[in-house]
């Protein structure tokens, strides 16, 4: 029997799932120099590699993965640094985590979700 996450635990397992798929995406892209598409593909093939148990799928954990390859994939804010990437990882799984529920049924909700968090990792960056 497991026991279900408490909610902070559940916002930190969606951000560090989310900034494992940024941070994977980002290095094959800076470090082998694969295309950006080429580098999120890569980061979704090896999550799906994540054993798929009930505790997994019911947090969500490859939709994060394939958000952060999203992010990574599509935004500028990924090369601009590791704190960069750090901050739209909190701010998407953050949105993630609240919104979810309100995504539930639509289509293209973890590319809204990811383009969001860019769009405001961007903002704050340029805020700051």
């Amino acid at each position: 029997m497991t026991l279900p996450l408490q909610y902070f635990q559940l916002w930190l397992l969606k951000f560090f799932t989310f900034l494992l798929g940024c941070m994977s995406c980002f290095f094959f892209q800076a470090k082998m120099g694969m295309s950006t598409v080429e580098a999120a593909a890569l980061t979704g093939l090896l999550g799906t590699f994540i054993p798929a148990t009930k505790r997994i799928e019911s947090n969500h954990v490859h939709a994060n993965i394939y958000m952060g390859a999203f992010v990574a994939m599509g935004s500028k804010v990924t090369e601009q640094g590791f704190w960069e990437i750090l901050l739209v990882s909190a701010i998407g799984s953050l949105i993630y985590f609240v919104m979810s529920r309100y995504f539930k049924g639509m289509g293209g909700r973890l590319g809204t979700i990811a383009f969001i968090s860019s769009l405001l990792g961007l903002a704050l960056k340029v805020m700051v």
